[in-house]
C-alpha cells in the first residue's frame, strides 16, 4: 500500500483516461443523469435545469403544480432506489479503466442484483450523517469521510453485509480522511472552470476526479497491490488486525 498526494492520483486517473474520454464523458453524463451522485453540484445543476425547463412546458396545463409536485417526487424516488445501484456500475467502470480492462457502458446497470443493499445503506449513511451533524458539524465532516468508501466496498466484496461494509470502510479510512480531503479539495479549480463554462466543463471534471477517487481507493484498500503485483496484503485484514489490538 503507497501513500500517494492528491498529484499522483490525479496523473494516475490521467493515464487511465488516456484514449479513453469519449466514452468517460459519455458513462458520466449517463451515470448523473441516472442519480449516481443526486447530491453531487453537477447533478444539483442538472436537476435545476430539467425542473426550470419542465415549468416553462407546463405552466400553461390546468392544474400544472400538481404535475410538476408529482415528477418532482417520481425523481427523488427513482434517484434513491436506482441512483445507488448506477453508483456501483459508476464505480466497476471506473476501476475497469485502472485496470485497463474494457470499460463497457453496460457495466452501469450491472448491480442491478446489490440494490437493497445501497437503499439500505443509503438509509444508514443517512441517519449517521444526521445523528453526527446534530452533534456538531466536524462530527459529521469527519463521518462523511470515514464512511466515503462504503460504496465500493459494497461493489467489490459482494458477501459483505451493509454492517460489515460501513466498518471495513472507517478502518481503512483510518489515518486517510485527510488526504481524501486534499484529493477532493484539489479539483476545487476545476470545479471554477466548469462554472465559468455554464457546467460544460463538468463533462470532463465527473470523470476526472471520479478516477482519481477510485485510484484512491485502489491504493488504501490494497487493492492495486493484490492486482499490480505489487503486495498480496488485503487492507481490509490488515485494518481489522490493527483495530484488534487497538482495542486490547
Amino acid at each position: 500500500m503507497l501513500d500517494l498526494s492528491s498529484y499522483a492520483y490525479r496523473k494516475i486517473a490521467r493515464d487511465a483516461l488516456k484514449g479513453r474520454w469519449p466514452g468517460a464523458v459519455l458513462a458520466g453524463l449517463i451515470a448523473v443523469w441516472l442519480g449516481a451522485f443526486a447530491v453531487s453540484l453537477g447533478s444539483i445543476s442538472e436537476y435545476v435545469l430539467v425542473v426550470s425547463a419542465s415549468m416553462m412546458v407546463l405552466e400553461y396545463i390546468p392544474g400544472y403544480l400538481y404535475i410538476f409536485a408529482f415528477l418532482i417526487v417520481m425523481i427523488a424516488i427513482f434517484y434513491f432506489f436506482v441512483g445507488g445501484v448506477v453508483r456501483l456500475g459508476y464505480i466497476d467502470y471506473n476501476l475497469a479503466l485502472l485496470d485497463r480492462r474494457k470499460a463497457r457502458l453496460s457495466l452501469l446497470t450491472s448491480h442491478f442484483s446489490l440494490w437493497w443493499k445501497m437503499v439500505v445503506a443509503k438509509i444508514t449513511w443517512a441517519c449517521i450523517m444526521l445523528l453526527m451533524t446534530l452533534l456538531l458539524v466536524i462530527p459529521g465532516i469527519c463521518a462523511n469521510y470515514a464512511y466515503a468508501m462504503v460504496p465500493y466496498i459494497i461493489k467489490e466484496k459482494k458477501d459483505f453485509t451493509v454492517d460489515e461494509a460501513f466498518r471495513a470502510s472507517r478502518r481503512i479510512m483510518r489515518g486517510h480522511k485527510w488526504q481524501l480531503f486534499c484529493l477532493r479539495f484539489s479539483f476545487i479549480g476545476w470545479y471554477i472552470v466548469g462554472i465559468l463554462t455554464l457546467g460544460l466543463g463538468f463533462l470532463f471534471i465527473i470523470p476526472y476526479r471520479s478516477a482519481a477517487e477510485a485510484a484512491f481507493y485502489n491504493e488504501i484498500s490494497g487493492r492495486a497491490d493484490a492486482l499490480y503485483g505489487r503486495v498480496t496484503t488485503d487492507a481490509y485484514e490488515e485494518a481489522e488486525d490493527e483495530e484488534e489490538e487497538y482495542d486490547e
